[in-house]
């Protein structure tokens, strides 16, 4: 080995681990989305749900958000913007008639705390439900 060579490999490991550990750090911030955007699923299919079986627009919209927060809440989801909307107009629907809640579930995820420089990312979902044609309604 030449003298000149002697802090070669040590540059080497040193690239190498370092491109590893970046390696590391995207994978846990792609199963962060990914485990975020299934919870944000659960969410809004949950809030749906809920909203669905309320007897007016406005009881649907705040038990589908209570809904929407509790899900994320348990599955230790902190969003640093969440955002819970319900269109809930089919319940002025006459009663026989077939009506749905549609809940959507925006929450902004945060990505920095993993990888610097990263930022954030907003993942969205929505769920239909029906509403019960025969059901009491306000």
């Amino acid at each position: 080995m030449k003298p000149s060579e002697r802090g070669d490999i040590t540059i080497e490991a040193v690239v190498g681990v370092v491109a590893l550990f970046l390696i590391f750090q995207l994978g846990l911030v792609g199963l962060r989305v990914l485990v975020a955007d299934a919870a944000i699923d659960d969410a809004a299919r949950s809030a749906a749900r809920a909203a669905s079986i309320a007897r007016d627009g406005q009881a649907a919209a705040i038990t589908a958000d209570r809904h929407a927060r509790a899900v994320l809440t348990e599955q230790r989801l902190a969003c640093t913007s969440l955002n819970v909307a319900v269109d809930a107009r089919d319940f002025a629907k006459s009663l026989g008639e077939t009506g749905y809640v549609v809940a959507t579930v925006t929450c902004v995820v945060p990505l920095v705390d993993l990888l610097p420089g990263i930022g954030s990312k907003t993942l969205r979902s929505e769920f239909r439900s029906p509403i019960d044609r025969y059901g009491a309604r306000s």
